[in-house]
């Protein structure tokens, strides 16, 4: 099997961290760290390409300047300014958090994002930027040519960006979260929407409206994953929790999910949806989101009602989750392990157990591994 192109979601409770891997070429999507490695530094290092003699990530897509987007960079600036590491491009929102930011009113911003935002500031100050020192604001309706403006893109990997729009930033009515930088990347023939913590006021006012509804991009929102936005928070539905949590009819932002269409969810996050009201107090997962997605998967995938955690929700909470692309199948490995002998093991007695033969289109339930043919 061919293991060159992978998608790898890691189990960092209620943050995000993933990776998108091509040959040589690897792209970071937010930072965060797991259990078993105590910075999102040295998690990634192993992942790290070399390119002229140094360490290499060719994009660092971070969606928003929250800590548990954004953990840990304090070490790679560190690295970068030791000219130890380069990063190709850095893809953000465009929102400084620093500019109306009131340190005797408003809340500690966090070392981190503070680093990051230096490190964005030093990028646009030069004026022809090359590889290792390219930044890009990017925003809605922005495409592959504009993101990978200045460094080499695979031809297997395309970006569409739905948020936020021009002009939305630090000065606008929204807040950081609301115009998190999402992306929907396809890879292989497989799509991703990385939501952020997108807010459901946000997608109602420009994501589905100003985009979303209009010809030219009504299908840049299909996804055959979705990522869902804030750890699985009721926001992405609706403002109000309790008015998502009760609500016979379906709430504001449930149309979202028409327009994503997806096969599946990465739920990044510290726990498995709770199956009623409160049981994780005000952290997410909420029930209240459970309670609407559970309903769009009944009515789309025909998942049964009883079935409360389907195949179709994926957890970070129970391990890393690992996609690998064999040049036919694009591979699930459920609790994937940093170490490869452990993890070949899994597929090996997977294939035996089905009789050695891979799966099709369709895919196969399994506790380890799926097959899923091209889309």
């Amino acid at each position: 099997m061919s293991n060159k192109s992978k998608l790898t979601h890691f189990k960092v409770g209620n943050g995000n961290c993933s990776i998108i891997e091509a040959d040589d070429f690897l792209m970071v999507i937010d930072l965060n760290k797991t259990e078993d490695k105590d910075s999102s530094y040295n998690l990634l290092k192993p992942f790290f390409r070399q390119k002229g003699g140094k360490d290499t990530i060719d994009v660092l897509y971070i969606t928003h300047g929250d800590e548990d987007h954004c953990l840990g960079f304090k070490k790679f600036k560190e690295e970068i300014d030791a000219g130890n590491l380069v990063i190709g491009t850095i893809w953000h929102q465009g929102y400084d958090r620093e500019k109306n930011h009131d340190p005797e009113k408003d809340s500690e911003l966090p070392e981190d994002y503070l680093e990051l935002n230096k490190e964005i500031k030093r990028r646009n100050d030069i004026s022809d930027p090359e590889f290792g020192n390219i930044v890009k604001a990017l925003k809605a309706k922005n495409n592959s040519t504009e993101a990978f403006d200045g460094i080499d893109k695979p031809d297997n990997l395309d970006v569409k960006v739905l948020s936020p729009f021009k002009g939305d930033d630090e000065d606008s009515i929204y807040n950081h979260n609301d115009l998190s930088l999402m992306i929907n990347i396809t890879f292989e023939g497989k799509s991703t929407l990385y939501s952020g913590d997108t807010s459901s006021k946000y997608w109602q006012d420009k994501i589905i409206p100003d985009l979303l509804n209009k010809g030219e991009y009504s299908n840049w929102g299909k996804a055959n994953i979705l990522e869902v936005g804030h750890h699985g928070s009721y926001d992405f539905f609706g403002e109000s929790r309790e008015d998502v949590r009760d609500s016979i009819s379906d709430p504001d932002n449930y149309e979202a999910l028409d327009k994503i269409e997806p096969d599946e969810l990465i739920i990044s996050s510290e726990n498995k949806f709770p199956l009623s009201g409160d049981s994780n107090g005000d952290q997410p997962p909420h029930y209240a989101a459970w309670k609407w997605y559970h309903k769009w998967f009944r009515v789309n995938h025909n998942v049964d009602e009883n079935d409360k955690h389907p195949s179709q929700f994926k957890y970070t909470s129970e391990g890393n989750i690992r996609l690998e692309y064999d040049g036919f199948h694009w591979i699930y490995i459920d609790n994937w392990d940093h170490n490869e002998k452990v993890n070949q093991a899994k597929r090996i007695a997977e294939k035996m157990r089905n009789g050695g033969v891979s799966i099709g289109a369709g895919g196969m339930k399994s506790s380890n591994t799926q097959y899923y043919g091209e889309d």
